[in-house]
């Protein structure tokens, strides 16, 4: 059986992801089995999900995915690099052939002469001067890949999606293909776009209590997660620590740790602790990563993630699942009361997720739910 991997957030899954995974089924045939590597309840953006993990990936196995598994959040809140690096391990580990991932520009040519470029020590040269000069990560990235490649070239890193397809590339393993799928939308276009709507503009909706069905692939459902529940927990927390606490934080270096700390103790709300600490050397993404690891605890990433957790799972995704199980590297979790020392830390962050509700759940959602079974092939 062909097993494709995609990596994603589905936050929340809506019309486009869905078109992604038809448009992904069309190329890799109806005997495929499509293997998706999901953020669990907090993402790369420095931010938790609208909907819990296990309704997300139900939505995604409804709809097209065959296997959902569970990217361990210290990957799932961290720069692009560490993200898709742990993400195609942990789909690597899963059996992924190929990889399929939505970008603006699908010239597979042009984004492997970027990864390429990127992996070269002739980037690292290039880089390190921009950044000793206070520039951001991106913005360095984008001026030494347009010193090597011309600025059309190096002009694509700045669209979201081929920037985490240049980021996928530079870390795929020999032997798995890449299967670009073109993304007409973006992150935060405007609504309405009923094909490729944007995640951003959908969690803003949903937020403010307003119908984001049109853009659905079926009616929402339950409450909507929202960090402002927690925002004086995660205050209370950042005012505990120190700037060596914080300096031990991945992405914290730069001088970030200082300013966070004494953000910390003016800022009365997130948005104005973000404000407070943000220069043009450090993104507003790295500025919220940093603030909730710091509050959650979030563990550093290991080197790849040490287990597949399956979320949501069709018969095929069972089945490729029953034929990886002998070989796999890694320990394959259905039942998660039965690894609760592997859990232990991920366990821990839902407690938190938990409280992001308007009425909270108590502690151990996480070992109350087993994979969803979902009907399919």
């Amino acid at each position: 059986m062909a097993v494709v991997g995609i990596v994603a957030e589905y936050n929340p899954f809506h019309t486009g992801h869905a078109k992604h995974l038809a448009l992904t089924r069309q190329e890799a045939g109806q005997d495929a089995a499509l293997v998706v590597c999901m953020s669990g309840h907090w993402v790369q953006r420095g931010d938790c999900a609208v909907a819990d993990k296990w309704a997300r990936a139900a939505m995604a196995a409804r709809f097209g995915a065959d296997l959902v598994l569970e990217l361990p959040t210290p990957f799932a809140m961290a720069s692009a690099e560490t993200f898709a690096r742990g993400a195609v391990e942990l789909l690597a580990a899963a059996g992924m052939g190929t990889l399929s991932f939505g970008c603006e520009t699908p010239d597979l040519p042009v984004l492997h002469a970027l990864a390429d470029t990127l992996n070269s020590p002739r980037f690292d040269e290039a880089v390190a001067p921009l950044m000793a000069h206070g520039l951001s990560y991106p913005a360095a990235r984008q001026r030494a890949a347009q010193s090597l490649l011309g600025r059309e070239t190096a002009a694509l890193l700045a669209l979201p999606n081929n920037n985490l397809a240049v980021e996928y590339l530079r870390c795929l393993p020999p032997g798995v293909t890449a299967l670009p799928i073109h993304r007409l939308g973006t992150h935060d276009a405007p609504l309405p776009d009923r094909d490729d709507p944007s995640a951003s503009s959908l969690r803003a909706l949903l937020r403010r209590g307003e119908n984001a069905d049109p853009y659905l692939p079926s009616p929402w459902r339950g409450e909507v997660y929202d960090l402002k529940h927690l925002e004086r927990t995660v205050l209370s927390s950042l005012r505990t620590l120190t700037v060596k606490d914080l300096e031990t934080l991945p992405d914290a270096g730069d001088g970030l740790a200082q300013r966070l700390w004494k953000a910390a103790r003016m800022a009365t709300t997130l948005d104005e602790l973000w404000d407070a600490a943000k220069t043009k050397r450090f993104t507003h993404a790295r500025l919220r990563r940093v603030t909730l690891r710091a509050a959650l605890g979030v563990p550093a990433p290991q080197a790849a993630p040490a287990y597949l957790r399956v979320l949501a799972m069709t018969r095929r995704g069972a089945a490729h699942l029953a034929a990886l199980k002998p070989g796999c590297t890694l320990p394959i979790i259905t039942k998660p009361a039965r690894h609760k020392d592997l859990l232990a830390a991920e366990a821990a962050l839902t407690d938190q997720f938990s409280l992001c509700l308007p009425a909270p759940l108590p502690c151990g959602e996480e070992f109350l739910h087993s994979p969803v079974p979902v009907d399919g092939p």
